[in-house]
């Protein structure tokens, strides 16, 4: 009787903890795609509403990524070169978001949409390296 409980405990847990680690990897596809969906949005957009909008899903998916590391990554340490890399590409993506954010507030849509040639570049060679 305890034997089947505990079997039956096991096999619970288990599965918890494998649809968890599902659930995040899900998470962190939509949010690659998200990002590429809202950069389109972002080149595309014909007010600072829309451009503003944009930028912002952009910037909460990167901040989440700089929390979650693609499993690649995982298992490294945090000063490893590849992990370091990860961020730093992080990091020029988010300043680079940031910089186009300043240009839409200051009415200045067209400049702001210039950097978006930058930031996909960024995330392009994010993805080569660490997809």
């Amino acid at each position: 009787m305890f034997k089947s409980q505990w079997v039956n405990i096991i096999f619970i847990i288990g599965l918890g903890l494998g649809t968890s680690a599902m659930a995040v990897e899900e998470h962190q596809h939509y949010s690659m795609r998200d990002l590429d969906k809202n950069l389109k949005k972002f080149k595309a957009a014909e007010d600072s509403k829309e451009a503003q909008a944009a930028l912002q899903i952009m910037q909460q998916t990167v901040e989440s990524y700089q929390k979650h590391l693609p499993s690649k990554l995982q298992k490294l340490k945090a000063e490893d070169a590849h992990v370091v890399a990860y961020q730093g590409l992080l990091k020029d993506l988010l300043k680079e978001i940031k910089k186009a954010e300043q240009l839409v507030a200051a009415k200045q849509l067209q400049e702001a949409q210039n950097l978006s040639v930058k930031m996909d570049e960024i995330k392009k060679q994010g993805h080569q390296a660490f997809k």
